[in-house]
């Protein structure tokens, strides 16, 4: 509070949308036509320390551009609600030290300093498109303005990037940064489409080349714990989280006041991608959004501009669905038969799992029903294709299905099954002759909430097959002594001609 009384070396002013004719109308139209309006074109040297605005609209209608020293391309671009503080499009509120937002998101502020030598131009974009309409804004920016330039100056940068879906086993980018500066913070976005927990991804962060920090967790770096939570601190907060299943939104902010990161040459900053359901890091396939936000002694080289986002396309929960090469999908492959002594019944409870919503097919099949038919089952994200073939013989059972080879031969078979606590031994006949040892499936997993084990290959080698169909019987009436149960669930299989002797 000294400070307050200490003499300023600076003048203040403001750039506002007050209606020029003297009227009422303090709004300025931003056209849906799409070209960027000017908001403001500050002459230097001063710092902008202050930015209100408000409108009718998401937080994804307008992108927010600023321009430094006459630059021709921004060092700052984001969407209007990304940059204040707030993901994925949704109006919420949000109190932190460089960003506070309020009327139920729709008031946003922020305080971030930024000066220049030269200029400032601001400017918006109306990203609705023509069926959107004009957006009426109003808005604030306050400024200093000082008699010298400023020695030593960094600039303020603020960049968004999308990822749709996410790649697997790649931990996704959020900030990426060539030069020399500190990293300040970052606002993400996150779209499930892996049902449950998906916070066990680590935040990875490279300076210079080496990685520097390493994390536990999505929620840690966030400075939560156990999960996600609506609030809003100084430095870190969640103005948004919908909850766990395929769909729903997350919006987390980490702002690095009190402990920026300096660079020299460059800065990284990545998180994995590891639902709760999976033991694999970087499995899932979802949706994320990042806004960096960054100083750095000169103006950033040009980035690929946004023309267009990700989000704004209609949502599709299967986006991003794989196969493994070659795949015979077990789900695919018709049924000649079962017996089982097994009642339908629920599997273990599984998070996110237990409010399908009924308007995606796949959320409906998602419910772990096992029973005496075999039956394909939804699982993200490990699965091939997403589903396997699930089936519980209650101790004594088999079922046979139809596997079609387009050339007869001698095979080498690949069967991938997939692992939990109550899964039993199988074993495997084709065409009416035993296949291959005795596979015990039960895995002990690690005491969390991950029900089922990512699948495991294994290999029948020498089989004889036919062209056409060919039977293969899988039966499970013995468990392993630590098991609790006689379930089995397979994959997908590969099947491996071996070449003829001579060719």
């Amino acid at each position: 509070m000294a400070l307050l009384a200490q003499p300023k070396t600076f003048s203040a002013a403001r750039v506002s949308s007050f209606d020029r004719t003297g009227g009422n109308l303090d709004t300025l139209r931003v056209p849906a036509t799409g070209e960027e309006t000017t908001l403001a074109d500050l002459k230097g040297p001063g710092a902008i320390t202050h930015i209100w605005t408000t409108y009718r609209g998401l937080g994804r209608d307008l992108m927010l551009r600023i321009y430094w020293e006459g630059s021709d391309h921004p060092s700052v671009e984001a969407p209007m609600g990304d940059f204040f503080g707030v993901a994925m499009g949704i109006d919420a509120p949000i109190n932190s030290y460089p960003i506070q937002v309020s009327s139920m998101g729709r008031a946003r502020n922020c305080f971030w300093y930024m000066p220049f030598n030269k200029a400032a131009r601001v400017t918006v974009t109306n990203l609705r498109g023509p069926k959107g309409g004009d957006i009426a804004l109003y808005y604030y920016i306050d400024y200093q303005v000082f008699s010298v330039p400023i020695k030593d100056i960094t600039y303020f940068h603020a960049r968004f990037r999308e990822t749709d879906p996410t790649e697997r086993g790649k931990p996704v980018t959020l900030v990426e940064v060539e030069g020399e500066g500190h990293y300040v913070g970052v606002v993400m976005g996150y779209r499930a489409r892996t049902p449950g927990w998906f916070g066990e991804g680590d935040d990875i962060i490279t300076v210079d080349g080496t990685v520097s920090f390493r994390g536990t967790g999505t929620e840690d770096y966030f400075s939560d714990a156990w999960g996600f939570r609506v609030f809003s601190d100084l430095y870190h907060g969640v103005p948004v989280y919908e909850g766990r299943n395929v769909g729903d939104r997350l919006s987390a902010y980490r702002f690095h006041i009190a402990d920026p990161i300096p660079f020299h040459r460059s800065f990284k900053f990545e998180i994995e991608h590891w639902p709760w359901a999976s033991s694999l890091a970087d499995t899932g396939r979802e949706y994320y959004s990042a806004v960096g936000f960054w100083y750095q002694r000169t103006v950033h080289k040009a980035w690929p501009r946004v023309a267009t986002l990700l989000s704004a396309e209609p949502w599709d929960p299967t986006k991003g669905r794989w196969h493994a090469d070659r795949a015979i999908e077990a789900e695919d492959l018709g049924i000649l038969e079962y017996h089982s002594k097994a009642t339908v019944q629920m599997a273990k409870n599984f998070p996110g799992l237990s409010g399908p919503d009924p308007s995606t097919a796949d959320l409906i099949r998602s419910r772990l029903f096992y029973g005496p038919k075999p039956a394909p089952q939804f699982l993200m994200p490990f699965l091939s294709g997403d589903y396997m073939l699930a089936f519980d013989s209650g101790g004594d059972g088999s079922f046979s299905v139809a596997v079609p080879v387009k050339e007869a031969g001698v095979y080498n078979v690949r069967i991938f099954y997939v692992r939990a606590e109550d899964y039993g031994i199988v074993r495997l006949r084709i065409n009416g002759r035993d296949a291959g040892d005795p596979v015990d499936t039960f895995f002990k997993t690690d005491a969390l909430t991950r029900p089922i084990w990512h699948p495991k290959e294994h290999m029948v080698k020498d089989v004889p097959l036919t062209e056409g169909l060919n039977v293969f019987e899988f039966s499970v009436n013995s468990k392993n002594p630590a098991s609790d149960g006689y379930r089995l669930g397979i994959d997908y299989l590969v099947l491996d001609k071996q070449p003829r002797e001579g060719s």
